[in-house]
């Protein structure tokens, strides 16, 4: 059996309402805050999920780290 690599992006979107005297700085305050975690974007955040094939896997040395699932079942077009 194949190995694959698969990408998986989820998405998590929050608008939130900031004063500031330009978008630049709207941008700034909001980026700052963000990664000051005053913002945390959770499950009633979710917009979507994307899959991505990107690969067979090949044996790089980086592929130890990531996860993996194993076959279950069937064998069928799932």
């Amino acid at each position: 059996m194949k190995e694959y690599k698969v990408l998986i992006t989820e998405t998590l979107q929050k608008a939130v309402i900031v004063g500031a005297e330009s978008e630049q700085e709207a941008h700034r305050r909001v980026s700052d805050a963000w990664k000051n975690a005053e913002y945390t974007l959770d499950t009633e955040d979710f917009q979507g999920v994307e899959f991505h094939v990107i690969g067979e896997a090949d044996g790089d040395p980086e592929d130890k780290d990531i996860d993996r699932i194993e076959s279950k079942g069937g064998g069928g077009g799932e």
